[in-house]
């Protein structure tokens, strides 16, 4: 990476050189470092450098004007002009059109860093300013100890054998100690450790000797502030307690709590650091899961759904919630109620209560007892209701607070009101339904049972409750039926049947039964219940019905079979009429005068269209008797063929306007629906020339036919009779008014519609449908 990338703004670049200057090509200051000032509180921006500092290498005369730029790149040392005994050290670079020393101040003792109002804060880590001066001191106080010593080592030889062996216990002691245990000099640096803090830290002795406690276990987590206080202390030659991370070997890190001691001789002076660090990692972690747990739990209370205050055994607060606060009209933030003293807090909150003095009375006489109060209704003045629970905080054994919770159940009271208020409704309204109503165990024991059923069955309430239904009105042949049935309901199943029961009188009876199972609030199946219903009558009817209905079915069958005689009878006899008419005509045509060989031709016509009739009506009662055959039926042929049937007279025209569709269908009576239709247009053609057309319109699922024709046209009021048997709207000798009735009635039986469109004198056109996959029956 390319040292072009980096850049630092005024509070990083004060961290790493605290007393750095700017100034401009005319020698004036742009900014410094915030250890500067405090050096100097004098100095201020936009001045001249010349007013508070001087060059003692290079020397610049007074009054010469100072060029920044030959100074740059080489060794300074400029002094202040306000404190004669300051000075600084470092070089100038160029930064654009600007000029930047950085260095620091230059001293020669801790004492007269100390009369600069400086101390090591102001000095960035790196700078090595301050480890000289502590060398320095070390050295001095070195020194003056090594000139003590040989004063006092003669006097000494023989304590110190004794030290010798206490030393060598001690020693024993601490090496043994779990702890890890480090031994430093005045300077910090190790000359022994036990092999607990080598376990410890991952360390080998070779790389812990010499070094200082600094170098071996500060990382870049280590908290900085500790550090300071802790290397404060060891300067000082103070006892410090600090906790941070502790660098391992392989990176890594550990929680460490470091105790350190300065050790010093008989003479009082500080001769040695003695240092305890001990890893507390798992202390630590539970103290932040123990934190996180807290908070969690803090979090989880302040935003509940119910009202909580927590209270200590002197009832001050300890936590409390803002829905507690909105419940009880308290116009202030929860944090601020931390601390407040709730004795009077009942007093102060009964107004809200319907029972104010009992409100306040239940709280003292909970306080007294101090044992747990689950979900204890209130009703408050504004019709509202609180629910409030109380547990004691109890921990090893000793009473160490309360816990409150209020809440508002005014919805769920209301909702459990109208549950009973419903259930009540639907209670009397069975009571007065016509419907007995019987609840039972997974065992079958009867434990509920309305009035109506009591009435069904002849029995009392006493005589059922407790009871299995199976012991008392079903028979042998139900018992089967009512235990498959109970089965279901332990599967969840619900369904209807028919139960035959014998009540209290001996009577059989037959009951409707529509069961279903009962389950609790778990939605496990605790029973069944069922609604009965006493079909007795009705089943009797049906048996009646039935008969009926094959007495009916039998007459249809004689009457269709005597209208086949009868019709054979009667048509017989015509035909004679008919051929002896003709017969009497022939012999007779020039003795007949015109008169009467009208009647007779009258006679014949009249004959003719009694044979039509009959066959019309025989025609009319075959069609329900007539099995329905589906077949694939073309209807260009089909059409041809009732063409080539009915008599078409030499004035009217019959076209299809396109060619027919080819569908599903009976051929019979599709057949007679074109026949009758077509035929219907051409009996009532007043036209000289006539005509009649037959199309059809397709659709998604059915095709939609027209047989039009420019005959006499219907009025639309009498559009709604021509489907009526024996209507003929125009005299016709050919009409029986029965042809309309058959098409009618085969398309109603097919599913299928049929309409008129009509406009007297213009014509009219007959619409039906037909499914194209297949004519629907009844």
């Amino acid at each position: 990476m390319s040292a072009a990338m980096f850049h630092f703004d005024r509070d990083t670049f004060s961290t790493l050189f605290p007393f750095y200057m700017v100034v401009d090509r005319h020698g004036m200051l742009r900014h410094f470092g915030p250890s500067l000032h405090k050096m100097l509180p004098e100095l201020q921006e936009h001045t001249l450098f010349e007013t508070y500092f001087q060059f003692k290498n290079p020397i610049i005369p007074q009054g010469k004007a100072i060029d920044f730029e030959k100074l740059t790149d080489a060794l300074l040392v400029i002094h202040v002009i306000t404190q004669a005994r300051t000075f600084l050290r470092g070089q100038f670079l160029k930064h654009h059109e600007e000029y930047l020393f950085v260095g620091s101040p230059w001293v020669s003792n801790i004492e007269e860093l100390h009369e600069k109002k400086l101390d090591i804060a102001d000095f960035a880590y790196h700078d090595s300013s301050v480890d000289m001066l502590n060398m320095l001191r070390s050295l001095e106080i070195s020194n003056s100890d090594l000139k003590y010593m040989v004063h006092a080592i003669s006097g000494q030889k023989k304590e110190l054998q004794r030290d010798k062996e206490e030393i060598k216990k001690l020693s024993l002691v601490v090496s043994t100690n779990e702890n890890g245990v480090v031994l430093s000099d005045l300077h910090g640096e190790i000359f022994w450790v036990n092999p607990s803090y080598l376990q410890m830290t991952g360390y080998v002795e070779e790389e812990v000797l010499g070094k200082t406690m600094y170098d071996l276990g500060v990382m870049e987590q280590t908290d900085k502030n500790t550090l300071q206080q802790m290397m404060i202390a060891f300067r000082k030659a103070e006892w410090f307690d600090c906790e941070v991370q502790h660098k391992h070997r392989d990176g890594g890190a550990f929680w460490a709590r470091i105790k350190g001691q300065p050790v010093f001789d008989q003479l009082g002076k500080f001769i040695e650091y003695y240092t305890i660090i001990e890893d507390i990692t798992p202390k630590k972690e539970m103290e932040d899961r123990l934190r996180e747990s807290e908070q969690r739990l803090r979090t989880l209370i302040l935003n509940l759904h119910d009202g909580v205050l927590l209270e200590d055994e002197n009832r001050r607060i300890l936590l409390v919630n803002q829905k507690f606060c909105t419940m009880f009209d308290i116009p202030v933030d929860p944090e601020y109620l931390i601390g407040a003293d709730c004795s009077n807090s009942a007093q102060e909150s009964k107004s809200h209560f319907k029972d104010s003095e009992g409100f306040v009375q239940r709280i003292e006489e909970i306080l007294a007892q101090k044992e747990t109060v689950i979900h204890e209704a209130l009703e408050l003045k504004d019709g509202r209701f609180f629910a409030r629970s109380y547990i004691p905080i109890v921990i090893d054994k000793v009473h160490k607070g309360h816990l409150w919770a209020y809440q508002d159940i005014t919805l769920e009271r209301n909702f459990q009101e109208n549950l009973n208020y419903e259930k009540e409704k639907y209670r009397r309204i069975i009571e007065n339904m016509n419907i007995g109503l019987l609840e039972v165990d997974n065992e079958d024991n009867i434990l509920l049972t309305n009035q109506r059923f009591c009435a069904m069955s002849g029995y009392t309430p006493e005589d059922l409750i407790g009871k299995k239904g199976v012991d008392v009105f079903l028979n042998e042949e139900t018992r089967r039926l009512l235990t498959e049935k109970s089965e279901l309901r332990k599967s969840k199943i619900a369904d209807s049947y028919e139960l035959e029961v014998t009540d209290s009188n001996g009577e059989d009876r037959v009951w409707l039964v529509s069961g279903g199972p009962n389950y609790d609030i778990k939605g496990a199946v605790i029973g069944s219940i069922g609604l009965h219903f006493d079909i007795t009558e009705t089943r009797n009817l049906e048996r009646l019905r039935e008969e009926l209905l094959a007495k009916l079915e039998q007459q249809n069958r004689q009457l269709n079979e005597y209208a086949q005689i009868v019709s054979h009878d009667l048509k017989s006899p015509l035909r004679s009429i008919h051929s002896l008419i003709t017969f009497i005509k022939e012999d007779n045509d020039q003795a007949f005068n015109s008169v009467t060989a009208q009647y007779f031709q009258l006679i014949q016509e009249k004959v003719e269209k009694m044979e039509r009739l009959i066959q019309g009506i025989l025609s009319y009662s075959r069609i329900d008797h007539t099995q329905y055959k589906t077949e694939r039926i073309n209807l260009n042929q089909l059409v041809q063929t009732v063409i080539s049937i009915i008599e078409v007279p030499p004035h009217i025209t019959i076209r299809v306007k396109r060619e027919l569709p080819t569908l599903k269908g009976d051929a019979y009576r599709l057949q007679q629906v074109f026949l009758n239709l077509m035929t219907n247009a051409i009996l009532y053609n007043d036209k000289a020339e006539g005509w009649v057309e037959i199309d059809f319109q397709e659709e998604p699922h059915q095709y939609t036919f027209s047989i039009r024709d420019n005959g006499k046209g219907i009025h639309e009021k009498d559009v709604k009779r021509i489907f009526k048997m024996f209507e003929s709207l125009n005299p016709n000798d050919r009409s029986t008014g029965i042809g309309l009735t058959i098409v009618k009635k085969i398309l109603d039986d097919m599913q299928e519609s049929i309409y008129l469109e009509s406009e007297p004198g213009v014509g009219s056109v007959f619409y039906f449908t037909l499914q194209k996959n297949g004519c629907r029956t009844t």
